[in-house]
């Protein structure tokens, strides 16, 4: 956490990710050659090259955040625990910082309870399977998985096929799949999550905080009526940011957090 302010009614900071010694890739741009070079470039004496910024505020038991295209509530969920239990002590050595998402009643049109199921995902630019690997390539595949962190915020189409490779029983079967997408077709993925109960009323409550991390756009409910609500039913808030460059403007940010809240608590979505 970089940027912060404290103003004794709502507390504003930033989460900034960099890597020390992070060395740029640079394309060198040269005109009339065959290929263009490619070389790395170290950050200048004393500084770092960003990875990725998101900016978010705390008002009572409320946090609202502008997320990045890389960095969501699920990684200030694990900066703000590791900050406040194992660096400054101020939870349990078992706490846990967990932020759980608001629905949007008109969007659910009801209370969760009213939610019947929940569907993440759908239909998503996926590329076609390249030629298919050996069992020496399917290894390094495995291996490469396993190191990296599928990010949350990737496209839906990036992700479907891990949700492929969940279900189905082998690599090679995802990739004759992935190789029988005929060309300018989507494949259309999704998963469904709800219960079935015939006498014990289920709480919707772990569902709703299971599902508090996914990306924006990408979550749907069915409701009592059977009508599939909204595109995402979480509370969102949309505002145009100051940015000088590709930088978002921390003071602009500040105001426009403090305003989706105002909006939120006028309108009846959260209690002040």
């Amino acid at each position: 956490m970089n940027v912060f302010h404290d103003d004794g009614v709502s507390f504003f900071g930033d989460l900034t990710v960099y890597t020390r010694g992070f060395m740029q890739a640079l394309l060198r741009n040269e005109p009339d050659v065959a290929m263009l070079p490619v070389e790395q470039q170290p950050p200048p004496q004393g500084r770092e090259y960003i990875h990725s910024m998101m900016f978010w505020m705390a008002i009572g038991n409320h946090l609202v955040t502008i997320q990045s295209r890389s960095l969501t509530t699920r990684h200030l969920e694990q900066y703000l625990t590791w900050l406040l239990k194992e660096r400054t002590n101020q939870i349990a050595p078992n706490g846990q910082v967990i932020l759980t998402a608001k629905f949007d009643a008109d969007e659910v049109g009801g209370e969760l309870d009213d939610v019947k199921e929940i569907i993440v995902g759908g239909t998503g630019a996926v590329q076609a399977a390249p030629v298919r690997l050996g069992e020496e390539g399917l290894a390094q595949v495995r291996e490469v998985d396993q190191h990296v962190d599928v990010d949350a915020r990737r496209s839906w189409g990036e992700r479907a096929i891990n949700v492929l490779r969940a279900i189905m029983s082998n690599e090679a079967d995802v990739q004759e799949l992935l190789e029988s997408i005929p060309e300018g077709a989507d494949l259309d993925v999704s998963v469904h999550i709800g219960y079935k109960a015939k006498r014990r009323r289920v709480t919707r409550a772990p569902m709703q905080q299971a599902l508090r991390n996914l990306p924006d756009g990408e979550i749907t409910a069915v409701g009592r009526h059977g009508k599939i609500s909204g595109n995402d039913i979480r509370l969102s808030y949309p505002v145009r940011v100051q940015c000088e460059g590709s930088l978002i403007d921390p003071t602009d940010a500040r105001a426009k957090l403090r305003s989706a809240y105002n909006y939120f608590v006028e309108n009846g979505k959260i209690e002040a």
